[in-house]
């Protein structure tokens, strides 16, 4: 390949790597999925294994996960018994499944947060002082303003859903 080109999809990779861990995402699955996003090919395991200078292992685990993104897929060629891989080329829809997924896997979270505090707080009014009571009230009412939120992002993703 000519060196400039190489420089090229060097410099893509390592960047969009680094681009993805400012935003919390492992930076070798980006780079994996730059690997696949530019080559004008579906490519095998052993083919990233030396392309990213990585055990074939850690290329095996990561293109799973990719996968369960839908930003890679397996993809069948013709006489040959390995897995080949193609990355997802609409960056909307894998940025979009992507956030979307941990968006909700958040919210999953926070809604178990809230539901358990807020039974605490139920199951504990009987034994509170006046003062605790007016206590659990400003953390009733604090809890609300979070569930609020919450259902601002969950209307904020079913319309994300539409436009990507």
């Amino acid at each position: 390949m000519n060196k400039k080109l190489e420089l090229a999809e060097d410099r893509f990779i390592e960047h969009i790597g680094n681009i993805c861990n400012k935003f919390g995402l492992n930076n070798f699955l980006a780079q994996l999925y730059g690997v696949l996003y530019l080559s004008n090919r579906p490519l095998s395991l052993d083919e990233l294994t030396e392309k990213m200078q990585a055990s074939k292992g850690n290329i095996s685990i990561n293109i799973r996960v990719l996968e369960q993104w839908g930003a890679v897929k397996r993809v069948w060629m013709r006489g040959s018994r390995k897995d080949f891989y193609e990355a997802e080329l609409n960056l909307k829809k894998v940025l979009g499944e992507r956030i979307k997924s941990s968006f909700q896997k958040h919210m999953s979270d926070m809604s178990s947060m809230l539901k358990e505090s807020n039974q605490l707080i139920k199951s504990a009014v009987d034994e509170l002082s006046d003062e605790e009571k007016d206590i659990a009230k400003v953390y009733e009412a604090r809890l609300k303003k979070i569930e609020e939120l919450n259902g601002l992002v969950s209307t904020a993703l079913s319309f994300a859903d539409k436009i990507l």
